[in-house]
C-alpha cells in the first residue's frame, strides 16, 4: 500500500522465507513487490498480471501458492469486498485496514483514519475471551469521479478464484 507505511519491507518478508527454509525465487519477490506497490487490495489474476509485466512472469498458480503461504504467516490476508473472487493485501499487524468500495466502477481506496470500532474490539475480547481479535470493515457508495461522469472502471477480474 503506497499510501501507508509498513513496519517490515520486501526483504524482511522474504528472510523470513528463508527462515522458513524456502528459497527465495524472482517470481517470490516480483509478487511481494507488487502487494507493496499496490496501494489496494488485488486478485489473484491482478497480481499475477503486474508481476507478468514486470518481466517475473509467475504462473496463477504459482501466484496462488505464494499467497497462500503469505496468508499463513499472516502477511497477506484476504479482503471480503462483496465480488466474485478473493482479494488480497499486506497485513501490518500494527496496522488496520478498513476500505471504502465504489459500487459503480470498483475503486477500492484504504481509509486512512483511526477505526472507529478499536474500543469495541477490545471490549468484545475481553468480554468473551477470544484472543488475536480482528474485524473487517467495508463501506460502499459512488466514488466522486462516478457522481461526475469520469470514471474508468477498475480491472475486473478473471473467473471467481
Amino acid at each position: 500500500m503506497s499510501d501507508c507505511a509498513h513496519t517490515f519491507t520486501v526483504d524482511s518478508i522474504l528472510d523470513r522465507l528463508r527462515g522458513e527454509g524456502m528459497r527465495v525465487t524472482g517470481s517470490r519477490r516480483g509478487i511481494l513487490e507488487v502487494l507493496f506497490e499496490a496501494g489496494r487490495p488485488l486478485s489473484l489474476q491482478e497480481i499475477q498480471d503486474e508481476a507478468a509485466a514486470r518481466g517475473e512472469g509467475p504462473d496463477y498458480a504459482t501466484v496462488f501458492r505464494m499467497i497462500t503461504l503469505l496468508e499463513r504467516l499472516h502477511v497477506v490476508h484476504k479482503v471480503n469486498l462483496q465480488r466474485s473472487c478473493s482479494y488480497y493485501e499486506l497485513h501490518d499487524p500494527a496496522k488496520h485496514y478498513d476500505h471504502i468500495v465504489c459500487t459503480e466502477c470498483g475503486k477500492v481506496v484504504l481509509l486512512d483514519l483511526p477505526c472507529p470500532l478499536a474500543e469495541a474490539e477490545h471490549f468484545i475480547a475481553e468480554r468473551y475471551g477470544f484472543q488475536n481479535l480482528t474485524h473487517s470493515l467495508e463501506f460502499f457508495g459512488k466514488c466522486p469521479e462516478c457522481l461526475n461522469g469520469s470514471a474508468k472502471p477498475e480491472t475486473q477480474p478473471a473467473a471467481a478464484e
